[in-house]
């Protein structure tokens, strides 16, 4: 069976290095999308607990990156007001802009970490995106 004939959803999962520093950023590819596909879910089990911070805290946003095109988010977790469990799944938020969730062929998927204040460490983790291909 050729990658582009499966159907229903595909689940692909990526470990996350913990940066181990509080104000460390980072811009990490995951993915290159060899077909048109939309994002069902995007999913983050770190493995160790979270303490969220308003203050001094991190974000993980999933961006899609299409050549030529500014950058277009799709997902976020915020740990400037909810904790997390350890070994717990935890869902992203989708973007409420359902054509952010398609991915075009050849769209690159990355995971991006920003930070407030003087920032949190986030603990290893995994990503786990589940997807459908669209249109093939």
């Amino acid at each position: 069976m050729l990658l582009k004939e499966m159907r229903g959803n595909i689940v692909w999962q990526a470990p996350l290095e913990s940066t181990g520093n509080a104000a460390s950023t980072g811009n990490l590819p995951l993915l290159r999308f060899p077909y048109k596909a939309q994002i069902q879910s995007a999913v983050i089990v770190p493995s160790a607990a979270v303490t969220a911070d308003g203050t001094n805290n991190a974000v993980y946003t999933l961006t899609r990156h299409t050549a030529g095109a500014a950058a277009t988010t799709v997902a976020t977790r915020s740990w400037a007001a909810t904790n997390s469990v350890a070994l717990t799944a935890e869902s992203m938020t989708l973007s409420a802009t359902a054509a952010n969730l398609v991915m075009a062929a050849d769209d690159t998927l990355t995971i991006i970490k920003t930070v407030g204040g003087t920032g949190l460490v986030i603990p290893n983790s995994l990503l786990v995106i589940t997807f459908q291909w669209y249109g093939v």
